[in-house]
């Protein structure tokens, strides 16, 4: 097998692409504008789920088809594919996983029939399922990689101390550990959470500095803070924030603010976008970073792929985050 990361027959692009709202809220033929874009720029890393687009009526499996049909026009071996099970259903109030070996394989077994192909090089659990024992869930994992449906695995929105319980309990009995996590994480949201708040200091110390000593890749999403780092709140922020945020007000606090508008003066001293040096502080940082954008724009993923290969140093992330 493959020693790319995730056991992929190619190494996975830095940036990867996700498709949330693929086929539903944006329509096939755009789709695979953005798609196609993408991949003309460098991009091969793709991430969808089980439970994408759902939440649009009559949306349910439509990430994983329209990808599914767009696959069906390139090489499926140079394309990094991601996918995600173990949701609850939609409406469920309670965000706990469905992570028995049952639910597991119904989810995967109709994701790779949805996506039409034989396996997925990295496959995630959407949420944990506190309650039921780790060396269960990774004997369920590692017997799908097993029977070659997927390559490795990774945990979606897990505590570390469930990763480091599953990756003790993989090294023990000599299986597969988690290959990577994919927490919520970005310059303007609090690592490891769910809200849109600025991420404080000691917050975000305690995530990367796991990932730190751990070495484990991590897949961010909410990587662009929602556009907040774009072009648009950039002269906002350079105009003096006058009137609300243009774009993604639900991240504007004093913090973001603050790191926007040295995003912005850190841009135009590099001679690039606000937003790339947003995505940039996540790909410097001292472990490996793939952070997820998502989009509807091909023009947005060619610019969001042209921070793929800048990088700051570490007293820029540090003036970036203040």
């Amino acid at each position: 097998m493959s020693k790319a990361p995730f056991g992929a027959e190619v190494e996975p692009s830095r940036i990867c692409l996700g498709s949330a709202s693929f086929g539903a809220e944006i329509g096939r033929d755009q789709s695979f504008a953005v798609l196609d874009a993408y991949v003309e720029a460098g991009g091969n890393f793709l991430d969808t789920a089980h439970i994408y687009a759902a939440w649009v009526e009559g949306g349910a499996g439509a990430s994983e088809r329209t990808i599914g049909e767009w696959l069906a026009t390139v090489e499926r071996g140079q394309v990094v594919l991601a996918t995600k099970g173990g949701h609850p259903p939609i409406d469920a109030r309670l965000k706990v996983g469905r992570l028995s070996g049952e639910d597991l394989e119904h989810d995967l077994e109709e994701s790779l029939e949805r996506l039409g192909v034989e396996y997925i090089d990295l496959y995630w659990l959407h949420l944990d399922e506190p309650d039921r024992p780790v060396g269960e869930i990774i004997e369920t994992l590692a017997a799908l990689r097993g029977r070659g449906l997927i390559r490795s695995y990774g945990a979606s929105n897990w505590a570390t101390a469930r990763i480091e319980e599953a990756n003790a309990y993989a090294r023990r009995h000599g299986l597969p550990p988690f290959a990577a996590s994919q927490p919520w994480w970005s310059l303007g949201a609090a690592a490891g959470g769910t809200g849109a708040q600025a991420p404080a200091p000691q917050e975000e110390d305690e995530l990367r500095a796991w990932h730190i000593r751990t070495g484990l890749p991590m897949v961010p999403y909410a990587s662009q803070a929602n556009g907040y780092f774009g072009a648009e709140n950039a002269a906002w922020a350079r105009g003096g924030f006058r009137g609300p945020a243009p774009r993604a007000p639900r991240f504007d606090s004093p913090a973001n603010r603050r790191r926007l508008l040295r995003a912005a003066e850190l841009a135009q001293r590099k001679g690039v976008t606000a937003n790339q040096i947003a995505l940039s502080y996540l790909l410097s940082q001292p472990f490996p970073v793939y952070p997820i954008i998502g989009t509807g724009n091909p023009n947005h993923v060619r610019e969001a792929l042209g921070a793929a290969d800048l990088r700051l140093d570490e007293q820029e992330c540090a003036y970036l985050f203040q």
